[in-house]
């Protein structure tokens, strides 16, 4: 599938900064029964630092991503939760 496409089909959720909020959130949607796709992801802890981080971007089908976003902020993740008009 073309990559335009693609990035139509999925939509950004969550970046995860650490390896329990990752194991946290894999968890939670495999439990859910949502498919998703884990990429590497750059990410600034806040918006007056100039440090990029690393970290694990999860997408999933665009039809999900708002069910999945209020599901993650109900478990308390706000922080790492991508907002809807993210380019992705």
């Amino acid at each position: 599938m073309p990559g335009g496409e693609y990035r139509e089909q999925v939509k950004a959720i969550f970046i995860a900064a650490s390896v329990a909020e990752a194991e946290f959130v894999e968890n939670l949607l495999d439990t859910e029964g949502i498919e998703f796709h884990l990429t590497p992801e750059a990410f600034l802890r806040s918006p007056l630092s100039n440090t990029c981080f690393q970290g694990l971007l999860f997408e999933v089908l665009a039809g999900q991503a708002e069910y999945c976003r209020g599901l993650l902020a109900e478990r308390g993740l706000v922080r790492g939760v991508v907002s809807s008009d993210r380019g992705h």
